[in-house]
This record gives C-alpha cells, sequence and structure tokens, in this order.
C-alpha cells in the first residue's frame, strides 16, 4: 500500500467543482425516468439501485450511481465497481465518486488498477480523488512527501483535502516536513495553505514566527488570518502576541477566535487587555475582553471589570448576550453564583440561558472537585450528580442532551452513581423520538457506557418524509434565496439536481416563514455559522428527517449545508462555511452555496438573526 499514493497521482488532478452563481434552469427531475432512482435512494434500497444501474439510459444510471453515494451501503460496492466499465463517461465518473466514500482498502487497490486502464482524463481525475478520500478514510495516508507530491499535481478542493490530511498526521511526521510544508506555503492557493498554517502548531520552535504574525495581521485573506491567529497564539505566549492579536482591525469572527486563543492563557497582561475594551463596539467581544480581565486582573482592575460587566447584564435584553454574561461570571465566580446559576438553569429563561447556566455550573463543580480530597466515589460525585440529573429531570431536550455529553466523558462507575434508572426513565418520557432525537442518540451513548457495553451503532430513523413531487418539479436548479439578516444580505443558490429532498424541504420552510426570526445559535470562526433551530440552541429539530444527500459540488467557502446528529437525520438548521471543509465532504449534505454577502457571514456571530428569508424570483 506504501507505493499506492505515487501510482495515483501520476496523472495531472484538477478540480470539479460548479459554481454557485449559475442561472437558474429546469431541474433534471422533470425528467419521470429518474424518478424511480430518487424513490429508491430515498428508501435505501440498494437491489433497486443495482438493477437502475443496469438500466439502457445513461442518464438514470449516472443518477443511481450518484445515490449510491447518499446511502453509503458497502453492499452497493459490487455494483459500483461494475459501473467503472460503463460505456459512458459520466457513469464511470460517478461511481468512482461514490466509491470514494465506500471503499475498503481493497476496492482502493481496484479503483488505483482501473486509474492505469481508464483512457478518459475526467475518470481518471474522478477515479484519483475518489481514491485519496477512501484512503484518507481507511487510514492509508501516513506519509508527508507523498501527500505533498499528490497537493502539487492537484488544485482547489483536492488540494485543500490533502493539506488537511497532511496537519492530521502525527506530530513528529509534520515536523519531519517541516522545510517542505513552508515552502509549499508560497506555491499553494488559499484553501490548502489555510491547512498548512494549522500544520504549523505541530512545528513548535521551528515554526516561523515572522511569517505566522504577518500572515495574522496582514494577510488579505481571512481564512489564513483566523488559522494564523489561532497557530501564533498558541505557540508564542507573551505580551508581544497579545498585542498582534488585539491590535488589528478584524471581523467579528476573528474577534470570537482571539477571544477563544486568549482565554486558553494561564497568564495574561489584564491592563493591556483592558485597554483594548473601549475600542470595542461588538458588545459580544466587549464582555469577553471583560471577562479576560476578571480572571487574570488584580483585585481592583477586576472589580472595575465586573461593575462594566453588571451594567451590560442590567442592559441587554438579547437572551444570547445574557448567555455570554453568564459564561464570563461562571469562569470567575463569587459567592452565590453557583446558587444563582442553577436557578437559571431551571427556570423559563431562553434556552440559550439555560445552556449556559448548565456550562457555568459543571464548571464551577469541576474546579472543586479538583482542589478536594473525598472519603469515597460517591462523595466526590454527589454535587456533580446533583446537578447532572438536575439537568436529566428538567423536562428539556437541551439540557438532557448537555448532560448526556457530559456522562459520557465519565468512567462506567461515576455514570451509575450520577445516573440511576429512575433518573433515566424520567428524561426518557419526555423525549419525542424524532424531535429530539439528538437527545435521544446521546443518552443511549452515556447508558450504554454506564452499562459496559459497546456504543451503540449509529441507527438511521425510518423514512418519514416522502418528498413533494410537485413542488420538485416547480423548483429551478439554481433556485436562489435571499436570507436578510441584522448584520446585511446574502444570497443562497440551491443544488437541486443533486440535493432534491433537501432543497424542497428548504424552500417549504421558507415559504411558510419558518426561518424569520431564528438566531444564528452557533458560530465558529474560519468554518461555520450556523442557524434555524426552533429552540435556539442547537438541540432542536422538527418532527420529521430528511435523508442525508452526497452532492458532487464539495464543501468549499460559502457552501451551504445541513447540520445533523448522524446520517439521515436531517431536517431545518443550516449552516454556511466560511471556508473550504474537506472533511465534510460525503458526510454531510450540501445543498447550495453564496452568490453574494460572503463578507456578511464573517460578520454574523452568535445571537444575530434571520430578519427575512425568502425567494429570489
Amino acid at each position: 500500500m506504501r507505493v499506492l499514493l505515487p501510482v495515483l497521482v501520476a496523472f495531472v488532478f484538477t478540480g470539479c467543482a460548479t459554481g454557485a452563481g449559475q442561472r437558474a434552469t429546469e431541474n433534471r427531475w422533470a425528467d419521470e425516468r429518474l424518478l424511480p432512482v430518487l424513490e429508491a435512494q430515498e428508501h435505501r434500497d440498494v437491489p433497486a439501485l443495482c438493477a437502475l444501474m443496469k438500466d439502457t439510459v445513461p442518464e438514470v444510471r449516472e443518477a443511481a450511481a450518484l445515490a449510491f453515494a447518499s446511502v453509503q451501503d458497502s453492499a452497493s460496492v459490487p455494483c459500483l465497481l461494475g459501473g467503472l466499465i460503463d460505456a459512458e463517461v459520466a457513469v464511470r465518473s460517478t461511481s468512482a465518486f461514490a466509491l470514494g466514500f465506500i471503499a475498503d482498502s481493497t476496492t482502493v487497490v481496484r479503483m488505483a488498477e482501473a486509474a492505469m486502464d481508464e483512457r478518459d482524463t475526467t475518470v481518471q481525475r474522478a477515479l484519483m480523488s475518489a481514491s485519496f478520500i477512501a484512503m484518507q478514510r481507511n487510514g492509508l495516508l501516513k506519509e508527508p512527501n507523498a501527500i505533498l507530491y499528490f497537493m502539487d499535481r492537484s488544485h482547489g478542493q483536492a488540494s485543500a483535502r490533502a493539506a488537511d490530511a497532511l496537519r492530521r498526521l502525527p506530530d513528529s511526521l509534520v515536523l519531519h516536513a517541516a522545510d517542505e510544508i513552508e515552502a509549499h506555503m508560497a506555491t499553494q492557493e488559499t484553501d490548502a495553505r489555510q491547512f498548512l498554517i494549522l500544520a504549523m502548531k505541530k512545528m513548535g520552535d521551528r515554526a516561523n514566527r515572522t511569517l505566522l504574525g504577518r500572515i495574522a495581521v496582514e494577510n488579505p485573506r481571512t481564512n489564513e488570518r483566523v488559522n494564523a491567529q489561532r497557530v501564533y497564539g498558541t505557540l508564542y505566549q507573551d505580551e508581544g502576541s497579545d498585542e498582534v492579536l488585539l491590535g488589528a482591525p478584524m471581523s467579528h469572527a476573528e474577534n470570537q477566535a482571539v477571544l477563544e486563543i486568549l482565554a486558553a492563557r494561564e497568564h495574561l497582561n489584564a491592563r493591556m487587555v483592558m485597554s483594548h475594551v473601549g475600542q470595542r463596539s461588538d458588545t459580544a467581544v466587549v464582555i469577553g475582553l471583560l471577562g479576560l480581565v476578571i480572571h487574570h486582573g488584580t483585585e481592583g482592575l477586576a472589580d472595575s471589570a465586573r461593575a462594566m460587566l453588571d451594567a451590560i447584564a442590567k442592559a441587554v435584553r438579547d437572551p444570547y448576550l445574557k448567555a455570554d454574561v453568564i459564561t464570563v461570571r461562571a469562569r470567575s465566580p463569587k459567592d452565590g453564583d453557583f446558587e444563582a446559576l442553577m436557578s437559571i438553569m431551571t427556570s423559563d429563561a431562553h434556552p440559550a440561558e439555560r445552556q449556559a447556566a448548565f456550562q457555568g455550573v459543571l464548571r464551577i463543580v469541576l474546579e472543586r472537585m479538583k482542589r478536594s480530597r473525598f472519603a469515597s466515589r460517591e462523595a466526590q460525585y454527589a454535587e456533580l450528580g446533583n446537578v447532572i440529573r438536575a439537568a436529566l429531570n428538567s423536562g428539556d431536550a437541551g439540557l438532557i442532551s448537555a448532560a448526556a455529553e457530559e456522562l459520557e466523558q465519565a468512567d462506567p462507575d461515576a455514570i451509575r452513581i450520577m445516573l440511576d434508572p429512575a433518573t433515566e426513565s424520567a428524561a426518557r418520557a419526555v423525549l419525542l423520538p424524532i424531535r429530539d432525537l439528538e437527545a435521544v442518540l446521546l443518552l443511549d451513548k452515556a447508558v450504554a457506557k454506564r452499562d459496559e457495553r459497546s456504543a451503540p451503532l449509529h441507527a438511521k430513523p425510518p423514512f418519514n418524509h416522502p418528498i413533494d413531487h410537485t413542488r420538485l418539479k416547480a423548483l429551478k436548479q439554481g433556485q436562489q434565496y435571499r436570507i436578510t439578516t441584522n448584520k446585511g444580505e446574502i444570497i443562497i443558490a440551491t443544488d437541486v439536481n443533486e440535493c432534491p429532498g433537501t432543497c424542497v424541504a428548504f424552500d417549504s420552510l421558507v415559504t411558510a416563514g419558518y426561518y424569520i426570526g431564528k438566531a444564528f445559535h452557533r458560530m465558529v470562526p474560519n468554518f461555520v455559522v450556523q442557524g434555524g433551530c426552533p429552540r435556539g440552541d442547537g438541540y432542536g429539530g422538527m418532527p420529521w428527517t430528511l435523508r442525508t444527500e452526497i452532492a458532487r459540488t464539495p464543501f468549499v467557502a460559502g457552501s451551504v449545508g445541513l447540520a445533523s446528529a448522524g446520517p439521515d437525520t436531517e431536517s431545518c438548521q443550516f449552516f454556511i462555511t466560511h471556508s473550504a471543509t474537506p472533511h465534510l465532504d460525503g458526510r454531510y449534505t450540501r445543498f447550495g452555496g453564496v452568490v453574494s454577502g460572503m463578507e456578511v457571514l464573517w460578520e454574523l456571530g452568535v445571537g444575530d438573526r434571520m430578519l427575512r428569508v425568502e425567494r429570489v424570483e
């Protein structure tokens, strides 16, 4: 297997992404010959799709091959291998694409052999791309030089995927290739460079501080700046680096990234941080800066910062800003804060505030556990158990989810102390199997660990949301939607041809006015902005689920995808990517892309809202 990757890159690789802003046209599902493929895909019917791979109509065979990328069942491998020798180029290349997400090590070899025999360059490229993905998924990419060689002969998402694979290698292997990685910074496109920058974190004192500092401040590409800020702030923890990180004008996403970096500091010049408070107009950023001052400042300085924070807390009405205040207070608690947070957690406050309060009391209790000695395991987990049980008995699916996630981090004995059968039954009694699916799955994992059983395999929910074919036929490929936020407008175009069920569901929600007023509850700098949760904290869903649909267009900057708790669990929450995210390819539904408004996307943060979401006619 060591020689396989160089064999795969014997051909010149080119990307295959399609533009998001193409003119809207009739979608391919107007061809009724394709509808049996869609039906089989929705029902995950592998035998039916295999039969359709032998249809006399090439478009049907191609659609069936693409459907297997969404189904991702190993039983489809023989049918897709047969597709590699189909007479039609489109069928062969699409079969290769689908195999990339299913193939095991043996199938990778078969794909490499097919690439050597193939004469069409489009199919060659598809086979190489799919083989690289399959090798990455099967843990076969372990040689930095081979990955760099592949990167040199790729571009677009392919080179980004290679760079991402490189930075995920063990530290010793990345360090061994440090000089080559730094050299590639000058030759690669931005999607790959952002991952090469992350690889520099593993180089320690061999990383180029001057280069990182310049990228963190001066680079015109925000995705590279954010990653450079993260690496620079991790490797160099001194006042000079703090000034670099805080000194440059930044988007909201960058400001949040810097706050995360500084929050990880053991030591910080609080007076210098305080000097930046008055220079910021973004309330969420001000709250974060004040939190750093309270945590690291002298008593007098911390008291001044706390007074400013108290004034903000009294003035704000937005629940997400209130949640930010709660988070800051929990990091540096005073007498009475624990009781106050428990009160918020069990109140009827906004779910975001209850979540922040729960995380806050966890932090306080875990810090107490570190500092104390206990006579027994029961005594050690008594207070934490009280918090966990309060969350599980709250009747709140979000708190149950968060408590279950915390439980899964503990050992089986500790879980048994905190999660008794009566509490488990009470938690399950309030959960609906589809609407609260994520909570059910998380609780199942915690219980399995408690009972010392293997973690349950992901069980796809039964088919429960058929596609409205009348609405599907009426939708245009490339149908655009305007998302008007409090920060500006974003226009997206949808890929109805490759994600029909998702696009129909999204259109239905938009035209029903569902998204109006919904918040963006999650923002991870240089990754995603996510919204559309009915609860507003990320743990909500609809009383139905959608099938995962895998499109051939990859997750690049501005891609629009659906959030999920595992295959076939998608519903109403969507996200938009800040930059290329190749690790999402083949795992999440990408159903559209940004046509305009990327500068607005970088300014969106937690708590910003969709004032209107509407079709662009």
